[in-house]
């Protein structure tokens, strides 16, 4: 391959330069339209495989800013891809935007979607002159389901190069680590009697699932490191003097890799099968969903991530007691297959963390707010760092 000459180094830095500058002033720009965005996200959340409002909202935005939108996209009605560009690399931003059940917004995925849409409009004036694509992928059903891998199988990472996204949280943290997850739906089968006259005759559903969250309990003391297991009964029967003929759990299983929760499967299984036996009942074990796998984070895109961090102003509020390992996400699935960026940014919560609702309340707070727009910039910046060098995602053999 030729090399560049010293001019034409000198040329294409100044052009990214350039470049850099207008992508920054372009999400100064936007703000209005991004915090308006994310705020309305927020004020109607919507669960997974739902979010019919909010795509359209962040669809509707793209396509006022140039973005050539395809709604429903690889099948999914809550999906949608924003496409800018038919050649060159292949640069994918995504954009989450269901809720929780109760607490809404709680793991703030309105300021995830606001920022991908900023990113993704900051990039557009320079995609063609940089020789990139940009998608802006709309993935519904993070937190439940696995909408990111539903669009894996349905085609939409292929022919990618790279993917990112940024997630709000307590504190930054640009190379954040997830777990592997696998959701179960767990029912036990007895037979109902009445609980007084004739409980010798029925077998109590509701003692077989107690039993196994009580053996799960006891097991946790001996998991691996990283291995989890979270639980709760959904259902126990429907009068006391009856004895429950059906009793339900559902269940997190999480590790740090496959492997892991391959062995933690089969552990956990044991304990309710065991349960079930000790109780006289049968029971259902129902996986839910798709597998969520590890993040797997790329080095050069972590620390072209930082960087832009700093570029822009930002100091890096670290957690103090180090890394943290937790929590799961279908992104996992996306970084398994191409380079990828799943970064970490403070909103400046503690000690409010994700999923209560004191965290809700900083993702539509001025920390929020800056956060998005922060996320935006360095998400922009990262993505050109990348067109300028495409060697900043090869990793050692």
């Amino acid at each position: 391959m030729a090399r560049r000459s010293p001019c034409q180094e000198v040329s294409t830095l100044a052009r990214m330069t350039d470049h850099g500058a207008l992508v920054l002033h372009r999400v100064d720009e936007l703000a209005p339209r991004l915090l308006e965005l994310s705020h309305a996200l927020f004020a109607d959340p919507e669960l997974a495989y739902q979010e019919v409002r909010s795509a359209a909202r962040c669809a509707d935005l793209l396509e006022d800013g140039g973005f050539d939108v395809e709604r429903e996209a690889y099948g999914l009605p809550t999906a949608f891809a924003a496409r800018s560009g038919d050649s060159g690399r292949h640069v994918v931003i995504c954009a989450e935007y269901d809720a929780l059940p109760g607490v809404g917004h709680a793991c703030g995925h309105n300021v995830i979607a606001a920022s991908a849409v900023g990113a993704g409009l900051a990039l557009l004036p320079v995609a063609a002159d940089a020789g990139v694509r940009v998608t802006v992928l709309g993935t519904p059903a993070e937190e439940a389901g696995g909408g990111k891998v539903d669009l894996i199988l349905a085609g939409a990472f292929d022919g990618v190069d790279v993917a990112m996204m940024m997630h709000p949280t307590p504190y930054d943290e640009p190379g954040s680590v997830g777990l592997a997850i696998e959701e179960w739906s767990v029912v036990a089968h007895g037979k109902a009697s009445h609980a007084s006259a004739e409980p010798q005759l029925g077998r109590n559903a509701l003692d077989g699932i107690v039993a196994g969250y009580t053996a799960i309990a006891m097991l946790r003391q001996h998991l691996a490191p990283w291995q989890q297991v979270h639980g709760v009964i959904t259902h126990g029967g429907d009068a006391p003097n009856v004895v429950p003929e059906r009793a339900a759990a559902a269940y997190y299983l999480r590790a740090a890799d496959l492997a892991g929760l391959d062995d933690l499967r089969a552990r956990i299984r044991a304990c309710l099968e065991g349960a079930a036996t000790a109780t006289g009942t049968t029971v259902e074990i129902t996986p839910v969903g798709h597998v969520y796998e590890p993040v797997r984070q790329n080095p050069g895109l972590v620390a072209a991530f930082a960087r832009a961090c700093e570029s822009i102003g930002r100091p890096l509020t670290l957690d103090p007691k180090g890394p943290q390992i937790s929590g799961s996400t279908d992104f996992g699935n996306v970084s398994q297959l191409v380079p990828a960026l799943h970064a970490d940014l403070a909103v400046h919560s503690w000690p409010a963390v994700n999923h209560q609702p004191e965290f809700a309340a900083h993702c539509v707070g001025p920390h929020g707010d800056r956060t998005l727009l922060d996320g935006a910039k360095a998400m922009a910046l990262t993505a050109l760092a990348y067109i300028e060098n495409p060697q900043l995602v090869a990793e050692p053999d």
